[in-house]
C-alpha cells in the first residue's frame, strides 16, 4: 500500500489475509513464472493450496464474523454441490474424476467467500490500483510481442503469455479496468484523457490480437454504464468517443487481418450461430447445446442432469483424463464453459451456474440502492452480465482468470462486511 507521503508502506496483515492476496495476485504472474523463469508447473496449484488452507482456517474458527448478505452466496453453491453429489451417485465412474471436476468448478466459490471475509475496502482500492498499473505494463509487453517478436491473434497475450488462447485472460482483465475507468469518468472522478487513453489502448490491443469478442464486451460495458450512472453530458461525450475509437480499432483489425476480420453485427452474429467453431467436426458456440441434446445427450434425464461432474473433464495428468474426453475431445466442448457444464450437470446444473451471476447482479443492485459504494456495485453488475456472455464464448471462467472475476463480483459485499449486517456464528 502507498501512503500519503508516497512511501511504500506494508500493512501488517493476518495469515488468511495474505492468502487472499495470493489468490488474487498469483494468476497475473503465472506466465512470467512458468514460461519466462521456467519454474515447474506445480506453481499453478499453489493457488489451490491457498484457498483450501484459507477455507480450513475459516472452518476451524470457534466464531466466524460474516456478513448476513453472504448467506445466499453460500446456500446456492452448497445446493449445487449436493446436487452434483446426488447426480454422481447415479453416474459414478471415479472419485478422482469427481474431485477434479469439483476443483475446476467450485474453487471460485471458495475464493469469493475468502475475498468477502478477509478483504476490506482498502484492499479493494489496492487491488484496483494494482490492476491499473498492470494495464500499462501489459500494453508495453504486448506492443513488444507484436512488433518485435511477431506474435498476434491467439498468441498475443501480453503479461499472460504467448501460448494459444492466452488472451482469454486479456478480455477479462480489460473488462475490469475499462469498466472501472468508464464508471469513474461518468461520475466525474476520472479525467477524459486518462479514461479514453485506456479505452484506446484496450481496443487497439484487441485489434492486434483479433479479439473480436472484446468489442462486444466493450459495447456491453458502455451500455450498462450509461444505464447505471446518473444523467451527465459526460455520457454523450463517452458514447461519441467510444464509437470513434471502435471505428479506429475496427479499421486496424481489418487492415491487419483482412476483410474477414471486419466488425459488423451480421458478421458477429454469423460467427456466434455457426454450426462449427474451428473445424467441420466440432461444435459452435451457441449451437453446441442444441446439437449435443440431439446427439450425445438424447435421453431426457441426461439433458436434465448431465453425465456427472468431472466425467467429461481432462487434464495434463492422465489419471484425470476421462473416457468421454478421449472419445469426444475433438468436438472441442472444453472450449466453452456453458457447454462443459451442460454435459456434466445438465440443464439443472447450468441453471445453478448462471443463478450465481444473477444473484450477484440482484444483490449488487439492492446494495447500490441502499447507499453501498456505487462503483463496486456497478462493476459487479457489469461483470455479472459479462459472465453470462463469457460462459458461451470460451472456457476462461474455468481457468485462473476466474479469480479476477469473482473478486469483482465480491466487491459489494467486501466493502460492507463491517456494517450492522455482520454477525457471529
Amino acid at each position: 500500500m502507498i501512503n500519503k507521503t508516497g512511501i511504500l508502506h506494508i500493512k501488517k496483515r493476518t495469515f488468511p489475509e495474505w492468502l487472499a492476496y495470493y489468490i488474487f495476485i498469483m494468476p497475473f504472474f503465472l506466465s512470467f513464472l512458468l514460461d519466462f523463469l521456467g519454474l515447474p508447473g506445480f506453481i499453478k496449484y499453489t493457488i489451490d493450496a491457498a484457498w483450501v488452507l484459507a477455507t480450513l482456517l475459516i472452518l476451524l474458527r470457534k466464531k466466524v464474523a460474516f456478513n448476513r448478505d453472504l448467506i445466499p452466496f453460500i446456500v446456492i453453491p452448497s445446493a449445487f454441490f449436493v446436487y452434483t453429489v446426488i447426480c454422481y451417485i447415479f453416474n459414478f465412474q471415479s472419485v478422482l474424476y469427481y474431485l477434479w471436476g469439483f476443483r475446476n468448478n467450485f474453487r471460485f466459490y471458495f475464493a469469493f467467500i475468502i475475498f468477502c471475509m478477509f478483504f476490506n475496502e482498502d484492499d479493494i482500492k489496492n487491488c484496483l490500483k494494482f490492476l491499473d498499473i498492470l494495464f500499462w505494463i501489459n500494453a508495453i509487453v504486448t506492443v513488444f510481442q507484436f512488433f518485435v517478436l511477431g506474435y498476434n491473434q491467439d498468441y498475443l497475450g501480453g503479461i499472460f503469455g504467448v501460448d494459444r488462447g492466452c488472451n482469454a485472460y486479456t478480455i477479462v482483465f480489460f473488462a475490469i479496468v475499462i469498466s472501472r475507468s468508464i464508471l469513474l469518468f461518468m461520475s466525474k472522478k476520472e479525467g477524459f484523457v486518462l479514461c479514453f487513453a485506456k479505452i484506446a489502448v484496450a481496443l487497439i490491443i484487441s485489434a492486434m490480437a483479433e479479439l473480436k469478442f472484446f468489442f462486444i464486451v466493450f459495447f456491453v460495458i458502455i451500455l450498462l454504464s450509461t444505464f447505471l450512472t446518473s444523467f451527465s453530458w459526460r455520457k454523450f461525450l463517452a458514447l461519441f468517443f467510444a464509437a470513434f475509437l471502435i471505428m479506429v480499432a475496427s479499421s486496424i483489425l481489418t487492415y491487419t487481418f483482412g476483410e474477414g476480420s471486419s466488425i459488423t453485427f451480421s458478421k458477429l452474429f454469423e460467427i456466434a450461430t455457426a454450426e462449427n467453431y474451428s473445424s467441420d467436426n466440432d461444435l459452435g458456440r451457441l449451437t453446441a447445446i442444441p446439437t449435443l441434446s440431439r446427439t450425445i445427450l438424447s435421453d431426457i434425464s441426461d439433458r436434465l442432469f448431465g453425465l456427472g461432474l468431472g466425467n467429461c473433464d481432462y487434464s495434463n495428468f492422465d489419471i484425470f483424463n476421462t473416457p468421454f474426453y478421449q472419445i469426444y475431445g475433438d468436438l472441442h466442448y472444453v472450449w466453452f464453459s456453458a457447454v462443459f457444464m451442460f454435459l456434466e450437470t445438465g440443464y439443472a446444473g447450468l441453471t445453478f451456474f448462471v443463478l450465481f451471476f444473477v444473484l450477484c447482479f440482484v444483490i449488487s443492485f439492492v446494495k447500490k440502492k441502499n447507499n453501498s459504494n456505487p462503483l463496486y456495485c456497478q462493476m459487479s453488475m457489469i461483470m455479472s452480465v459479462l459472465c453470462m456472455l463469457i460462459i458461451f464464448y470460451n472456457a476462461s471462467l474455468r481457468t485462473e482468470v476466474g479469480y479476477m472475476v469473482y473478486f469483482v463480483l465480491a466487491m459489494p459485499l467486501i466493502q460492507s462486511k463491517t456494517d450492522s449486517s455482520s454477525s457471529l456464528i
